[in-house]
């Protein structure tokens, strides 16, 4: 087969596979325009609610024309200085169509775009278009053995799973159930951010094999790094221990070149301008730094582990393959799966006693990481791009438990590099094997590896259905009354302080029984718009979001005393008082009335008036900041 032959047909797959990863991803959007109750809006998104509203206050300031931006989700003091140029461009866009349909065409363009950059990639690993294929259709889909005990909510296993089961896994659901920035199709459904960020990532790594034979391809791949550097920060140490494992397989394969370190650390300097201007917001953004100092540790390794399980077993299989000779296995081969093993392993059984925190620390870390650099070695081949993608195989599983704040968030696409290794696993176990065989082998091994990944789709239709985010406090629909709020804030100019209801969750009885039954939640019986507001409106919320938010528990807790606490009035204008809020998004009583909420009319002016929900705007005090009401 020609080149040219060889082109024509696997741009004719990419063609079709970017179709239908598309159509994939619009379904859930579609239904849920189609499925619609009369009046109300589609918000946008089923899965982490709070998170996406985060993203669409960054949009929602730009649509105002701010560069510089702050944090909606706070009213502690604090400096306009962040920067995010994807979400300012994202939010231009959103100026003309909105921001939930600006925020779900960014997930298919740029889930179409990783695709092609993807291929391009690929497609240099070897002339064998089964494998470029099938490889691609891995990364689309791949995933772990979260179907086997699959849960629309939460990250425990709380239903009645086969005991062997729930033991292995620590009763913690894999990864491949609920963080969806692993794996491709699940961030494809849920972030555009996600997705724009694998892009980057992707092409960075082609610029850095580009650069071993020219500079045409430095200058790109500095601007890339520099805009991953500004808008998702936390890749750019994923791809620098990339990169190290890198300059260690050439360094055994003897390719190293001094021209060519000198390139990719111009490349790698193009972060240097975003880095700056991240450290001095750093220094001088208090709320910044309080966000930046959240936990967000890596899940358990268990649920690592079985995350990626299948993909793991195919990928060292395609690892090894690719070092076989008619000799068999060389040694470094073997001794690089015996480590591989051992390491894996011990962090299968340490992952018994390590609980909810963080897994290691920075000596442990160092040396698992150098450990996991003599696999690489081990490993490694004469194409840099394969050593690239075996460095972010191997070294990806060690970098989420960085000793950081961070870590969880260097989980960023770990399933493409063991997608693309298992097509060349699988492809090596069916090498001797008829094409009959082969083919009907091939669709079992997507249909196993994609098993989660049809189930996230069949999830969004269930949420939707009914009518709650898998946050179990935010609703997918906006009723009309929250439409009207939403309209009369965007209205309001200068600082605007809003305040509502934490959630309260709905939790379906089961009627067999008459106990809440397992993973299972109904529309919240009050949904919590904090974020909706911070979001959609831009106003700044008093508790808005579990990170973003300083001191967020204990600000929560205010609210609930604020809407739910039998307190005398003193206190709750006290409370008031310290929300600094202009305006109270109050429930109505009698749409509510189980709920025992306090009825806001008393303190302030009915601006928006609805059958579920109102827009009280408070009386206030001009000098004392006393609710009118209290004097």
């Amino acid at each position: 087969m020609s080149d040219d032959q060889r082109r024509a047909i696997e741009r004719t797959f990419l063609i079709a596979l970017i179709a239908v990863a598309v159509v994939l991803a619009s379904v859930p959007v579609i239904y849920a325009l189609l499925s619609r109750p009369t009046g109300s809006s589609y918000i946008g998104s089923v899965f982490g609610t709070d998170d996406q509203m985060v993203y669409a206050a960054w949009m929602r300031q730009a649509m105002d024309g701010r560069l510089l931006m702050d944090n909606r989700f706070t009213i502690a003091p604090q400096p306009s200085l962040t920067v995010h140029v994807y979400f300012f461009a994202l939010g231009l866009v959103a100026k003309l169509v909105g921001i939930p349909t600006a925020a779900n065409l960014a997930r298919l363009v740029f889930g179409g775009a990783f695709l092609a950059l993807l291929y391009r990639l690929v497609r240099r690993l070897s002339t064998n278009v089964y494998c470029t294929k099938l490889a691609l259709t891995l990364s689309l889909v791949g995933g772990g053995l979260g179907f086997l005990v699959w849960h629309n909510f939460g990250v425990a296993i709380v239903k009645p799973e086969p005991s062997f089961l729930t033991a292995a896994m620590l009763g913690k659901l894999p990864t491949d159930i609920w963080q969806p920035e692993g794996f491709v199709l699940p961030s494809m459904l849920t972030s555009s951010l996600f997705m724009v960020s694998l892009c980057l990532i992707v092409y960075v790594l082609q610029c850095v094999v580009d650069a071993r034979e020219d500079w045409r391809k430095v200058a790109p791949g500095a601007v890339a790094f520099g805009v991953l550097m500004n808008i998702h920060s936390y890749d750019v140490l994923l791809v620098g221990i990339i990169l190290v494992g890198l300059l260690i397989s050439s360094l055994v394969q003897k390719q190293f070149r001094a021209v060519w370190l000198a390139r990719v650390l111009v490349i790698i300097a193009g972060v240097i301008p975003a880095a700056l201007w991240f450290v001095y917001v750093l220094r001088n953004d208090p709320v910044f730094q309080a966000r930046a100092a959240t936990e967000t540790f890596s899940p358990n390794f268990r649920q690592v582990f079985f995350g990626y399980l299948p993909m793991v077993v195919l990928g060292v299989i395609g690892f090894l393959g690719k070092l076989r000779t008619e000799k068999g296995l060389p040694p470094r081969a073997l001794a690089g799966l015996a480590g591989f093993v051992l390491l894996w392993g011990c962090l299968f059984f340490a992952a018994a006693n390590a609980g909810d925190r963080y897994f290691m620390g920075a000596p442990a870390w160092v040396a698992t990481f150098v450990f996991s650099l003599g696999i690489v070695a081990c490993w490694s081949t004469e194409s840099p791009t394969w050593n690239l993608l075996l460095s972010w195989a191997v070294l990806g599983s060690v970098a989420i438990y960085f000793p950081a704040l961070f870590q969880r968030k260097l989980a960023m696409g770990l399933s493409i590099p063991w997608a693309v290794a298992s097509a060349y696993g699988i492809e090596w176990l069916l090498q001797k094997q008829d094409r009959s065989l082969r083919n009907l082998a091939t669709v079992l091994a997507v249909i196993v590896l994609g098993g989660t990944s049809v189930y996230w789709i069949v999830r969004e239709k269930k949420l939707i259905d009914l009518d709650v985010s898998n946050t179990t406090v935010q609703p997918v629909y906006l009723n009309s009354d929250v439409q009207n709020i939403l309209r009369y804030l965007n209205q309001q100019s200068g600082r605007v302080v809003a305040i509502a209801p934490t959630g309260v969750p709905s939790v379906e009885i089961d009627p067999t029984t008459e106990k809440p039954a397992p993973d299972s939640f109904l529309t919240p019986i009050v949904p919590d718009l904090n974020p909706v507001l911070s979001g959609l409106a831009g106003v700044y919320t008093y508790a808005g979001h579990w990170s973003e938010t300083p001191d967020y528990l204990s600000r929560r807790a205010d609210l609930q005393r604020i809407f739910f606490g039998r307190i005398s009035d003193s206190d709750r204008v006290s409370l008031l008082r310290e929300t600094e809020a202009q305006y109270v998004v109050a429930p109505v009583l009698e749409a509510f009335p189980n709920a025992k909420l306090y009825d806001f009319k008393q303190l302030g002016d009915v601006v928006v008036d609805g059958n579920q929900f109102r827009l009280v705007h408070l009386r206030q005090d001009a000098t004392e900041g006393v609710l009118g009401s209290e004097k």
